[in-house]
């Protein structure tokens, strides 16, 4: 820090002569990029010829209420002692385009509280510096969606849509039907926020209707200017259509069954009356001697060598 104070004085007391031989330009003032994702920011000054590297040094900080130091470069070597460990092991100087006069620092897995302002200070046969604008952002992308019948009346049915989805900063709802009727105003929308610092937003619409009417929920992103919608259709085409498919299932499964059961009674009362026959013939010890083939034969249940005694013998 003590380093970047005594460029800074040279700066100011040097103004107009270190103005007219040095400068540092912003290729890009403001850079929005998405809650998770990697950004790299640049700088850029002059080098006259081959780069001195022993004569180069490059701060980046985060203007706040407290100074934080996020990467510093001083006389060509790295100083980590002073940096601010919310950055610690997530920032990077790409070192390779410093020949270029380009300073470029890559921080990964952008979190909310790294949105502010970026002081880009450069100090090399002369200083300058330029500030640069980060903005983190997580559009409301995924919208689940719930229908549901509160009241069913004669005439006319009452709907509950209720439409959630995650994102950051915190997202206007908005409600309208087909014919661009503002309907927000009765709608109840609840706020609230994980550790992760993203807004879940719910919002639920009660309304009633009797005919097939279209509404749509849409997330506004007012600081981004952006927005995410959903649809609802009343009813529901895609929820009726599932429960008629649903409906239709289980009667065929049904059916199924049903027949199936009846031909295992019907095969399990024709072996009963065949197996009771033959119970029957050989507790009289009957044998009939059969010429009809269709007619069941019974012997095997009397052994071979079993003794006939009292055997009556029947020839049809």
């Amino acid at each position: 820090m003590e380093n970047a104070l005594c460029i800074l004085c040279i700066f100011v007391s040097h103004w107009h002569f270190l103005n007219a031989l040095f400068t540092v330009e912003v290729p890009q003032p403001q850079y929005i990029v998405e809650y998770g994702s990697n950004v790299t920011m640049e700088c850029r000054f002059r080098v006259n010829g081959q780069l001195k590297l022993q004569d180069l040094s490059v701060i980046w900080e985060k203007k706040e209420e407290h100074t934080k130091e996020v990467y510093k470069l001083h006389k060509g070597k790295e100083n980590f002692n002073n940096q601010h460990s919310s950055y610690s092991g997530r920032v990077q100087l790409l070192k390779d385009k410093l020949q270029f006069g380009r300073s470029m620092l890559q921080v990964t897995s952008v979190k909310f509280t790294d949105a502010g302002t970026y002081l880009c200070l450069i100090g090399y046969e002369g200083a300058d510096y330029k500030m640069i604008t980060l903005q983190v952002k997580a559009p409301y992308r995924n919208i689940t969606k719930r229908t549901v019948i509160v009241q069913r009346t004669a005439g006319q049915n009452e709907w509950e849509l209720t439409c959630q989805s995650k994102g950051y900063p915190k997202a206007e709802v908005i409600w309208h039907n087909g014919e661009h009727q503002d309907f927000s105003d009765k709608a109840n929308t609840s706020y609230e926020t994980g550790t992760d610092q993203l807004y879940s937003v719910t919002s639920t619409l009660k309304t009633n209707t009797s005919i097939n009417e279209t509404f749509h929920c849409i997330f506004w992103n007012k600081e981004f200017k952006e927005n995410t919608s959903a649809i609802f259709i009343i009813p529901d085409d895609t929820v009726d259509s599932q429960r008629i498919n649903s409906r239709h299932y289980f009667a065929t499964a049904g059916a199924a069954l049903v027949l199936f059961g009846s031909s295992l009674l019907f095969m399990l009362w024709l072996e009963k009356i065949r197996t009771g026959r033959c119970t029957n013939n050989a507790a009289v010890k009957v044998i009939k001697l059969s010429t009809n083939e269709e007619e069941g034969d019974c012997r095997e249940i009397s052994p071979e060598n079993e003794e006939l005694e009292n055997v009556r013998i029947e020839v049809t």
